[in-house]
C-alpha cells in the first residue's frame, strides 16, 4: 500500500512542476514572405529511391564549381514570378515563370510553372523571412504501362539565400 502512495505523491509531484507559460507566440511569419529573395545552390545529392536504405551521393562537384557561380534562383513574392540563373550542372527549374504553394499556410510543395512545364518541388524545410537556408526534393518517377508512377530518384537541393 505504501507503494501505491508513495508512486501518486510522486506523479502529483512531477505534474505539478510544470512551469507556468508566459507571453505570446505572436503572427505566424508569412511562407511566401519566407521564400522571397534570392537564392544560390550551395550543395547538390542524389537519393536512390530503390535502394532499400535510400542511399544518397553527393554531386555536388558537378554543381558547385570553384571560379564558377553555382545556380541562382530569384523569387519575387510580390508577383509569384520566379527566374533562373544557371550554373554549372543541369539546370532543372527552367529559366522564369510563376510559383505558387500547395498551401500557403502549411506549404509542403512549391510549384514552378513555365510555358512548358510545371515542377512540383517538395520543400525539405519551409523558410522564413530571417531564415539563410532552404532545402528542396524534386522526386523523379518511372511510369509503368498502367500509368502507376513508381520513385526512381529524389534530387536534394540546398540552396542559401544571398540577399
Amino acid at each position: 500500500m505504501n507503494t501505491k502512495i508513495f508512486y501518486i505523491v510522486l506523479a502529483l509531484a512531477v505534474t505539478s512542476c510544470k512551469p507556468e507559460v508566459k507571453g505570446e507566440l505572436g503572427e505566424p511569419f508569412s511562407k511566401t514572405e519566407g521564400l522571397n529573395g534570392t537564392w544560390q545552390m550551395t550543395s547538390f545529392s542524389q537519393r536512390d529511391e530503390n535502394n532499400p536504405i535510400k542511399e544518397t551521393r553527393d554531386l555536388s562537384e558537378y554543381y558547385i564549381v570553384p571560379g564558377e557561380e553555382s545556380t541562382v534562383i530569384n523569387f519575387n513574392s510580390s508577383d509569384f514570378t520566379y527566374s533562373v540563373v544557371p550554373g554549372p550542372g543541369r539546370n532543372f527549374f527552367g529559366t522564369d515563370g510563376t510559383w505558387r504553394f500547395d498551401n500557403n499556410d502549411a506549404p509542403t510543395y512549391v510549384y514552378l510553372q513555365n510555358e512548358t512545364d510545371t515542377l512540383q518541388i517538395k520543400l525539405g524545410s519551409v523558410p522564413r523571412p530571417f531564415d539563410a537556408q532552404l532545402n528542396l526534393e524534386l522526386p523523379r518517377y518511372c511510369i509503368d504501362n498502367l500509368g502507376n508512377p513508381t520513385p526512381t530518384v529524389t534530387y536534394v537541393f540546398n540552396i542559401q539565400r544571398t540577399n
